[in-house]
């Protein structure tokens, strides 16, 4: 090699690395910013609230975890890592001054909202290290160019920018999604042990996250009959798969023994495929008769919703169109990363697809392995276009990349400048704090299904849960009344229960997050998530529209019950 091709290779190195650092630095920018958003409150994003709860138990030194309720499917591996982050983030946060003193369990009781910060930027972490393994795994595959491109994709997706900012395992999941494809590729050139060990650990993990990570098990079985020397069927049966199986299977049953060896977590978990996939069943979920429930699993509306709604807003419109011809290219493709990525992608789908339960976040870990599939196929379908002109390709790569990242970028700017926004139900419940006295009586209502919406009640002040106008019973005196309503299902108000209060009722405070284009804002449906999908132009806050009445103190015309 000439001395002129070393230094421009020395160069391109050096170049690629600063480039890259700059994504990286992009996405973790993305990722942190508006992290605190809607905290102190523990459910601006649904489930949080439970999650964080949850570590209590491995504080105490019980790693046996019990759920109230449904189990929500999340292995204890991943409640025990939160807390162990969460352990080292406290004294980073008390270090600092920004977290009162106290052990985890201490600080769990008087400020919660506290340790749910550090494990959203557990969150934050994951999400940033997705883009640099996303990166480094298509620079192997595929070049720099789709390195970048692929990196810039992931990086700038809204949906994987507004997850990096919650404490669930979709993120983390997906960390565990692209290494382990990663991983898995060499094993199609070379079926060595030390890679099938090193790939089974990593599916081990995926699958301690969340239990989808098992699906991760077909590109493995397909990676180890190509890097196959065998003939006849112990090709299509290698004995590497069995091992990499049983490693994953051994990791996970080790960092999560209670979802194996305790009875009652079994049998929760069983339930879940009945309410994730009623066909399996023939039960319906909460708030669906069997009818509609079977109608909606023969229709599987949900291969559709990903794909218009989930993964469109998630890439923007000009990926989302590039998406299908990707995966088509990538089942074709001579690339083992591509073929595997490609039938794990579309596994996933099915299986997501098929759930009559709608939410973009479960796509979420699949997000990594659509920007693999498609920075590769851009970059190398433009590095084939102008082969022979290098001043072209440098000029359409750009343009190309700017294209199609202006929307997901714009969009994850907003998000993130909109989270940065105190939370509607945050100033009801400083304004709470600051203008009613302890022992006065606060009433809340408009919550629907579950209390997402409702503002925190300062301590002191007893609450009660108002219900609809014109319902039988005598209620008690209250003396300020707290309504919420929002275009999605967990709130809504009820004008007529106001009204019957007459005069006796003055609004005190009022705060509408929506601004006059308020028509142009899209929300996901079935998620109580209070912050926008698009449209966040029309948003002022996040949060639902909140009115605080201040009553006289005489008996409310509609019947009440105590709120534990």
């Amino acid at each position: 090699m000439s001395e002129r091709s070393q230094a421009k290779g020395v160069a391109d190195q050096r170049n690629f690395g600063i480039a890259a650092a700059l994504v990286v630095i992009g996405a973790a920018i993305l990722r942190l910013w508006g992290l605190e958003g809607g905290l102190p409150h523990l459910m601006t994003r649904p489930d949080e609230e439970i999650i964080v709860l949850q570590t209590r138990l491995p504080a105490m030194g019980n790693f046996y975890l019990e759920w109230p309720g449904q189990h929500p499917g999340i292995p204890s591996a991943y409640i025990y890592l939160l807390w162990a982050w969460g352990e080292v983030g406290l004294r980073v946060l008390q270090f600092f001054g920004q977290a009162p003193a106290g052990d985890y369990l201490a600080v769990l009781n008087q400020a919660p909202d506290r340790l749910l910060l550090t494990e959203r930027f557990f969150s934050a972490c994951a999400g940033t290290a997705t883009v640099a393994i996303l990166m480094w795994v298509a620079r192997r595959e595929f070049g720099n160019r789709a390195a970048l491109l692929a990196g810039l994709i992931l990086a700038t997706s809204v949906f994987h920018v507004r997850d990096s900012h919650s404490a669930k395992p979709d993120i983390a999941l997906g960390f565990f999604v692209i290494l382990s494809l990663g991983l898995l590729a060499p094993l199609a050139r070379d079926l060595s042990r030390r890679g099938v060990c090193l790939a089974g650990l990593s599916v081990g993990m995926a699958m301690a996250m969340k239990p989808p990570g098992i699906l991760l098990l077909l590109p493995a079985w397909l990676a180890c009959i190509q890097g196959s020397r065998q003939i006849g069927w112990r090709r299509i049966l290698p004995a590497e798969i069995f091992i990499l199986t049983a490693i994953s299977g051994i990791f996970f049953v080790a960092t999560s023994p209670d979802f194996v060896f305790n009875p009652e977590t079994a049998e929760k978990l069983l339930a879940i495929p009945g309410f994730v996939l009623p066909m399996l069943s023939g039960t319906a979920p909460p708030g669906q008769d069997a009818v509609e429930a079977a109608e909606k699993v023969l229709m599987w509306p949900g291969l559709f919703y990903h794909y218009e709604f989930s993964l469109r807003y998630a890439f923007g419109l000009p990926l989302v169109i590039l998406l299908p011809v990707a995966l088509l290219w990538g089942i074709f493709s001579h690339h083992q990363i591509a073929q595997i990525s490609s039938w794990f992608f579309l596994l996933a789908y099915l299986v997501f697809g098929t759930s009559p339960v709608l939410l973009s976040r479960y796509m979420t870990p699949l997000l990594p392995v659509a920007a693999l599939l498609l920075g590769g196929m851009l970059a190398l379908a433009v590095d084939r276009l102008a082969r022979r002109q290098e001043a072209i390709r440098a000029l359409v790569l750009p343009m190309v990349t700017v294209a199609v990242l202006w929307e997901p970028f714009m969009a994850s700017v907003r998000f993130d400048r909109l989270m940065s926004v105190t939370d509607t139900r945050v100033q009801a419940t400083r304004w709470l704090a600051d203008n009613t006295d302890k022992g006065d009586r606060v009433a809340l209502s408009g919550a629907v299904f579950w209390t997402w919406g409702d503002p925190q009640i300062p301590r002191g002040r007893p609450v009660v849960r108002i219900n609809a106008a014109g319902d039988a019973g005598t209620p008690p005196s209250i003396d300020y009344l707290v309504v919420h309503d929002f275009p999605l299902f967990s709130s809504s108000a009820d004008w007529d229960l106001v009204r019957s209060f007459g005069g006796t009722a003055r609004l005190a405070f009022e705060i509408d997050p929506f601004l006059e284009n308020a028509t142009e804002v899209i929300y996901e449906n079935d998620d109580a998530f209070y912050l926008p999908t698009r449209g966040f132009r029309g948003v002022r806050a996040p949060g639902p529209l909140i009115r605080i009445y201040a009553v006289e103190n005489q008996p409310a015309r509609s019947p009440t019950e105590p709120v534990e």
